[in-house]
């Protein structure tokens, strides 16, 4: 299942990402979402293993505001990180 839920996030399209940053109440350029949709897909170890979570965190400081980090984290730990732990 795990293995299953990888390729669902690998294959995760920015319009569907979209609808789950509307559902977390997250507004971001496009651009910003696209790298953070990059971040989600490419990081997927750094997820699922909380001692990188940190490294996650700062950059996304770094493409938003804390606000809106904690908001990011929450659906990061919430929506995707369950995927990753079955």
């Amino acid at each position: 299942m795990t293995n299953q839920n990888n390729e669902y996030i690998s294959s995760l399209q920015l319009d569907d990402f979209q609808v789950l940053l509307k559902e977390f109440d997250i507004e971001l350029d496009q651009s910003t979402q696209q790298r953070l949709l990059n971040m989600i897909k490419n990081n997927q170890y750094a997820l699922q293993h909380e001692q990188y979570h940190f490294v996650l965190e700062n950059y996304i400081k770094k493409l938003t505001s804390e606000f809106t980090c904690q908001k990011i984290l929450v659906l990061l730990n919430h929506y995707f990180k369950p995927l990753l732990n079955v």
